[in-house]
């Protein structure tokens, strides 16, 4: 086996074993600060009375984040021009995780067979494909924190044909279902 396929071995069962840990330990995350992310996004656009024209509300995984290490992730609201038009509202959430997981990460790899098999430049990049495998995590935290907001009488307002969505920024985007009231 060649040194680029081992590399890639490497990082493909390290990203398998790391996600499956972390999607267990934040299966109880305290979504607190996403959910009021999403409070304060909708009260803006309430307040700018333009909720009728509410008709996207995203979550935006933003692969320029990991590079940077700001680990962003973009809120938006917007009209039916979902890229087009002014966003009704943006903000950011950046989970307090994500930076302290990229440490360990980092670690974890300069142990045992990353120490003999990775440079450091090899290192950034395989943490920059474990951490992308963070969206599914994001995911579904997304979700819950979009569930408590909405089951709030304060949002009752919003329009019932508003589409979530969740994905890349200018890229694919999947479409999220709420178990609500």
């Amino acid at each position: 086996m060649n040194r680029e396929k081992q590399k890639e071995e490497y990082f493909k069962s390290f990203r398998y074993r790391w996600l499956s840990e972390k999607i267990r330990e934040y299966k109880d995350y305290n979504i607190q600060d996403l959910s009021e992310e999403i409070k304060n996004i909708l009260s803006n656009v309430i307040e700018e009375k333009r909720i009728y024209k509410l008709k996207y509300l995203v979550l935006f995984f933003l692969n320029t984040s990991i590079y940077t290490k700001s680990y962003k992730f973009m809120l938006y609201a917007s009209d039916e021009g979902l890229y087009i038009d002014k966003p009704l509202g943006i903000r950011y959430w950046i989970p307090d995780f994500m930076k302290k997981d990229s440490f360990k990460i980092r670690e974890e790899m300069m142990e045992g067979i990353g120490k003999y098999l990775l440079s450091e430049p090899e290192i950034e990049e395989g943490i920059r494909f474990v951490l992308k495998g963070y969206e599914d995590i994001i995911s579904i935290l997304w979700k819950k924190a979009l569930e408590r907001v909405f089951d709030t009488d304060v949002f009752e307002d919003i329009p019932k044909e508003s589409i979530i969505l969740i994905g890349e920024y200018m890229g694919e985007l999947k479409q999220v279902n709420l178990n609500t009231k």
